[in-house]
């Protein structure tokens, strides 16, 4: 005899793709856009005293964000004289902060060896080549940009220009307690990284179970757990 389900059973293709849907609008609504996205668009919009202020603003509560250290970096340079003379130090420093705080996709450490090299600081170059190429457990992150070879290059050149540096073996761009920093921020950088991946397979792993039986109270528990991830 065959079995004959009640309708209430059964999930309907149009209702469990709204559920989902619902879901997903849920999550996005409830999602604050970073402080460092907002600084990112003031800097697309050209607005650089702007953003500088409302990155500043935002360090006040947070001074170890390296989203909006990096963007303070970018405002910065692209504002040139505009925001103030001395625009290429101020660059400088926040690129600095930023790589202090485990910031190591390569691209804080790149806007900082073009404007130390662009003042002709070739001795503070060197020591940026120096941490990149020879500190042990220093390593560019796999999201970034950062390439070894490259800066091998960029070290060789700089060696041929010491003669002409404004800057001397005595300006010490980081100190020794400061690279500890640096490498021990890669290290918690690295643990976060994999803790992620580690929840983002699982997830993807249950989203794809999900997907072969339509289980609802199995997309809702995902959902929260996304919600709970993103908050």
């Amino acid at each position: 005899m065959k079995e004959e389900r009640n309708s209430k059973d059964v999930q309907s293709p149009d209702l469990f793709e709204h559920s989902i849907i619902s879901k997903e609008s849920s999550i996005v609504e409830k999602s604050p856009m970073p402080d460092s996205c907002k600084i990112g668009n003031l800097i697309y919009e050209k607005k650089y005293k702007e953003a500088i202020e409302l990155g500043l603003k935002f360090l006040l509560k947070e001074p170890n964000d390296t989203g909006v250290l990096i963007n303070l970096m970018d405002a910065y340079f692209k504002g040139k004289e505009a925001i103030t003379p001395d625009f290429l130090a101020k660059s400088s420093y926040y690129a600095k902060q930023a790589i202090l705080y485990g910031h190591n996709t390569g691209y804080a450490e790149e806007r900082l060896a073009k404007n130390l090299d662009k003042e002709k600081r070739y001795h503070q170059s060197l020591q940026l080549y120096n941490l990149i190429l020879e500190t042990k457990g220093f390593h560019f992150s796999s999201q970034g940009c950062g390439n070894c070879i490259n800066w091998n290059h960029r070290k060789e050149a700089i060696l041929k220009k010491m003669d002409k540096a404004i800057d001397s073996e005595d300006d010490i761009l980081f100190t020794s307690d400061e690279i500890v920093q640096i490498i021990q921020s890669i290290k918690d950088n690295d643990n976060k990284e994999k803790i992620q991946k580690e929840r983002n397979d699982r997830i993807t792993a249950e989203i794809e179970k999900a997907l072969e039986d339509t289980d609802i109270e199995r997309w809702e528990k995902l959902f929260t757990e996304l919600h709970n991830n993103i908050d």
